[in-house]
């Protein structure tokens, strides 16, 4: 090497960065840690509940973010105007000060924790963007920490037994709940009965497991048990925020970037969907996550098809069975992949053949061995659904066609799932308008918030999607967004499994409860990211 290189060699190496670059740049490489670290730091904050949030909390709060915006100004914005410094140092101060004396131990402590937060982003944007480095992959960081943030507020704000599916209770007779303290009870000693005498102890034991052994940590380390039982709120908060993660790496990896990366990645942080699933004690957001990260690892697998690739993606099929056996609606996709690229490559078989068998050896006994063990023992089909039978929610007197076709406006003037028992005039019988309801309120109802508010959120989900499929469809069809065939076929048909399953799980059990979003959650992404494109397309084609 010459005097010169070694010169700027070392003129590289000494030259420093701003403490924001090196946080920015160190959380981009290493998304999925930030995520779940960001998550547990938020912890002891009130344990998921927010009586336990005292004046101390709140004082410590202001602490840690007067120690915050300092090293922003100090550190993180070298070189920034007198005006920028005096907005952060009197911002932080003002809301601090307000917020601490109006919401101090009280039900508004959530938002004490979401307000500031907000303005430290909003700081952060404005240094970030003075100094021209508010790039759309450092913008989706902020609004990441947004939602991460959100989703707590949310678990501060209700607790395990409401907003819930089928939760039941701690006492061991029926529910998640139960079956979450099953685990916490025995360890994992599985069932010596049969599972479909207690309600919802039928699915697989994954997510109940991992619940099980965060409320064992709480206890060892001196937590009451019913304050375990909130705080293990935790774990939904950290699946669902990892999916922001799984959407932006999936989004980048298929070449989005730009605005429609941001439209993309925000619907995942900010859709009510992903928020309300956050949670919730039962398992449906950990099988989406499980879903989302297979769809990664197959379409890293698809650009380069290696061993060390694909037992990811059985990995993820796996476990995501072994949470709820519906994941295995992301498997004809995987699939259509798998034999796209062994056709393209027919050449050299016996290396892909070798890497299916792999696959097969691994995901097999993770998504099966529940299954097969409860039908070998107690003669429990593998399908097995439990009928509520309750006639109250049935619409199974409702034909097919009107279930289908039928979108009269009228059915909007009622914005939330309609049920007879919260007071609506006819019970929800549209699975479509069941899912945009639910995917905004889930199956919230509240006199109070019977609005124009309320109507406008669920009309706006409705123009929401209608843009999120005609994107689908575009993007599938057309080659301008850079992904080929088997990329843009890979999403439809996720979107197609799920949407069919959907609608046949409808009419199989034709109640207003199935009609939820909760079995169609992995499309949101999908139509997010589709939407994510054509915003682009639009953007560039006008600029």
């Amino acid at each position: 090497m010459s005097k010169t290189s070694k010169k700027r060699s070392k003129q590289t190496v000494n030259k420093k960065l701003p403490a924001i670059d090196i946080l920015f740049d160190t959380i981009l490489r290493h998304p999925f840690i930030f995520t779940a670290l960001a998550c547990i730091l938020l912890l002891p904050f009130g344990f998921a509940q927010w009586e336990n949030i005292g004046i101390e909390w709140i004082v410590l709060e202001a602490a840690i973010w007067i120690v915050a915006s300092t090293a922003l100004i100090a550190f993180g914005s070298p070189g920034s105007s007198k005006k920028v410094n005096i907005y952060l140092i009197v911002s932080s101060i003002v809301l601090i000060v307000a917020f601490s004396v109006i919401v101090a131990q009280n039900e508004l402590a959530a938002t004490y924790m979401f307000v500031p937060v907000l303005l430290g982003v909003l700081q952060i944007g404005v240094v970030l963007f003075r100094r021209g480095k508010l790039t759309a992959d450092r913008l989706i960081v902020l609004l990441a920490l947004l939602g991460i943030v959100a989703r707590y507020c949310y678990c501060l704000t209700y607790d395990v037994t409401t907003m819930q599916h089928d939760i039941g209770t701690y006492d061991g007779t029926h529910g998640h709940l139960s079956y979450i303290q099953y685990w916490y009870d025995n360890g994992l000693k599985l069932p010596a009965f049969n599972v479909t005498t207690r309600w919802q102890f039928y699915h697989p034991p994954l997510h109940h497991i991992l619940m099980a052994f965060g409320m064992r940590i709480f206890t060892f380390f001196g937590m009451p048990l019913p304050m375990a039982h909130e705080a293990i709120q935790i774990l939904p908060m950290i699946y669902s925020s990892l999916c922001i993660a799984a959407v932006w790496r999936i989004a980048k990896l298929i070449g989005l970037d730009g605005a429609g990366l941001v439209v993309a990645v925000s619907a995942v942080c900010f859709y009510p969907t992903f928020i309300i699933w956050s949670g919730a004690c039962n398992n449906d957001i950990l099988m989406t996550l499980f879903v989302l990260l297979a769809m990664l690892w197959t379409l890293k697998w698809a650009q380069k098809p290696t061993l060390p690739r694909i037992l990811p993606i059985a990995l993820c099929v796996g476990c995501g069975m072994m949470t709820k056996l519906s994941a295995w609606m992301v498997a004809p996709a995987i699939a259509m992949v798998f034999l796209w690229v062994f056709i393209r490559n027919i050449k050299t078989p016996l290396r892909f053949i070798g890497q299916f068998a792999a696959f097969g050896a691994v995901c097999a006994p993770l998504g099966l061995w529940w299954g097969v063990r409860n039908l070998l023992t107690f003669k429990i089909p593998l399908t097995y659904v439990p009928d509520t039978k309750m006639e109250a929610m049935s619409v199974a007197h409702i034909p097919a066609a009107q279930r289908i076709f039928d979108f009269s406006l009228w059915q909007f003037d009622f914005p939330f799932e309609a049920f007879t028992f919260h007071g609506a005039t006819y019970s929800e019988y549209n699975p479509m308008i069941g899912l945009l309801k639910t995917s905004v309120f889930d199956e919230f109802y509240e006199p109070w918030a019977l609005n124009w508010f309320s109507t406008a959120l669920v009309i706006l989900a409705a123009v929401l999607t209608v843009i999120g499929v005609a994107a689908l469809i575009w993007m599938v069809c057309s080659k301008r967004t850079g992904m080929d065939l088997m990329t843009r076929l890979f999403f439809a048909v996720i979107v197609l499994t799920f949407v069919i399953s959907y609608y046949s799980f409808c009419f199989e059990f034709p109640y207003v409860c199935t009609e939820n979003i909760r079995y169609c959650i992995p499309v949101i992404p999908i139509l997010s990211i589709a939407a994510g494109f054509l915003c682009n397309r639009v953007f560039r084609k006008r600029t």
